[in-house]
């Protein structure tokens, strides 16, 4: 079974591509599943340390259950055991999430990404026995905890890294996307057992924060237009190259913004699906197609659509000054 420890480098959160008309409500059957196929071969040549499938950007809530089984089987056949693969399985509840693991597991998966139940807000308690009954339900899987404040109701407090970490042996991992102002206390309370895993917005800030206790970052919506600067950044982290870290973090942050000053905080937890598969297809590494009802390209705002086409041009520019250089 997986350790924390045998997670590094660029964990890439897919989109799951979707066959042209098969955003709408009654398709049953909308994944491209050969362009799942062609989209992991490639995201594994560049270099990524891990796959993680059926997150946000994933369209998790937008799939149905035989259609993310297709998805994560194909991943899995293609992947061949050469990064981890962490699926996800985030429910209404507890019960239906065990049911999503245990298939997942089944078709190969090396560990399950698990978000708190979308109902309730969940206490911290309620949120600890959560993750403590996932590891005795399935104690042979590994669980990467989608610590997203913005959608699962929770500001993750290291009182509930402390707890996890005592009563949930399985839970090996964590994508922060939540306020990291106290994660040197986490790492402190938690960090024996689990890697705390920065991503897109705060991947720098962390690594000054905690050098060198970081080995792994975490991307959407830049991966998904390509990873190769990812995968670099990942590479220079990893090795606490601190020069070669500031200078790739320069070179991401000169980029055009990809939505209005001032309009993140609100809007993007509106269109985080929409803008992420936008930008995709513009840029071309993956063909992600249209997006899947309830979400609608047609929701973006036209000027979000007007940032997003310079973006992904200077992204795509970007890459290939980082093609060829391989993570660890």
């Amino acid at each position: 079974m997986l350790t924390k420890d045998e997670i590094t480098g660029l964990a890439v959160m897919i989109p799951t591509p979707c066959k042209e008309g098969g955003g709408g409500w009654d398709a049953t059957d909308s994944v491209d599943l050969d362009e799942t196929a062609r989209m992991i071969e490639n995201y594994i040549q560049a270099g990524i340390g891990s796959i993680a499938a059926c997150g946000t950007t994933g369209e998790c809530a937008a799939l149905l259950w035989e259609e993310k089984r297709a998805f994560v089987d194909t991943i899995v056949q293609v992947n061949r055991k050469r990064v981890p693969v962490f699926a996800g399985a985030t429910g209404l509840g507890t019960k239906e999430t065990i049911r999503q693991m245990r298939g997942l597991k089944d078709v190969g998966a090396d560990g399950a990404f698990v978000g708190l139940p979308l109902w309730q807000t969940p206490t911290i308690e309620n949120s600890v026995q959560f993750y403590a009954d996932l590891s005795e339900a399935v104690p042979d899987m590994p669980i990467m905890v989608y610590a997203n404040a913005r959608f699962f109701k929770s500001v993750f407090p290291t009182h509930f890294w402390e707890r996890v970490a005592k009563r949930a042996p399985t839970v090996i991992l964590t994508k922060i996307s939540y306020n990291h102002a106290n994660l040197l206390e986490d790492l402190r309370v938690a960090g024996q057992k689990i890697n705390f895993m920065p991503g897109e917005g705060s991947i720098y800030a962390v690594y000054k924060m905690a050098r060198p206790r970081i080995s792994a970052i975490w991307s959407s919506g830049l991966a998904g237009m390509g990873p190769e600067p990812l995968v670099a950044l990942a590479k220079a982290i990893l090795t606490d190259d601190e020069k070669r870290v500031d200078k790739i973090w320069e070179d991401i942050r000169s980029l055009p913004p990809g939505m209005p000053p001032g309009e993140f905080a609100t809007g993007f937890a509106q269109y985080n699906a929409q803008i992420n598969r936008h930008m995709a297809n513009i840029a071309g590494y993956v063909k992600a197609g249209p997006t899947r009802v309830p979400y609608r390209l047609s929701d973006l705002p036209e000027s979000w659509k007007r940032l997003s086409g310079p973006r992904a041009k200077a992204w795509t520019e970007l890459r290939k000054k980082y093609v060829g250089v391989r993570g660890l």
